[in-house]
């Protein structure tokens, strides 16, 4: 054998080997690219996702104003209701108190004996009915609204009419 064919023998095999490793090569290129175009698809996916994320975050943000807003005018609310329950609270447990002093007052006033009432006379023919003073009052409430009103000066306020027919309601 000569030096030639040994140095063509050992170039043929080196030329197998670098074929082999340039296919190998190839494929591994090929499979990049094929990846190069997923991991693009990817990015643009992610891209899409972090701005509807912003798109999202952006629309959060106004509705937590919107109900900060709500929330706060919704407490000024509740604030003036307490103030004016506060307020009837007070009046009521004034009137409260009237009532009470009142009852007892009338608890320790000496019974009185019941007049005696006269017998009526049937009417004749084109006479009137006589003149009756004022009704008297037909439940506690009303009877304790009518002892309590020549106390007041003035007319009684919203805030006790309303706490009588709340305690009218009651009964």
């Amino acid at each position: 054998m000569t030096l030639t064919l040994t140095a063509d023998l050992i170039v043929a095999i080196l030329l197998v080997f670098t074929i082999y490793y340039a296919s190998k090569l190839s494929r591994r290129l090929n499979a990049l690219r094929a990846d190069k175009a997923a991991l693009q698809v990817l990015v643009q996916n992610l891209t899409q996702a972090s701005q509807n994320a912003e798109a999202g975050i952006r629309g959060l943000k106004a509705a937590a104003e919107e109900t900060g807003r709500d929330l706060h005018r919704k407490l000024q609310d509740a604030r003036s209701l307490h103030d004016d329950l506060a307020y009837m609270i007070d009046r009521g447990g004034g009137i409260a108190d009237r009532m009470e002093t009142s009852l007892r007052s009338r608890r320790d006033e000496p019974k009185a004996e019941a007049p005696r009432l006269r017998p009526v006379e049937p009417l004749r023919a084109g006479e009137a009915e006589p003149r009756r003073g004022p009704k008297p009052p037909t439940n506690f409430i009303q009877e304790m609204a009518a002892r309590l009103a020549p106390n007041n000066s003035a007319a009684p306020s919203r805030a006790e009419r309303d706490l009588l027919r709340a305690l009218a309601g009651r009964r």
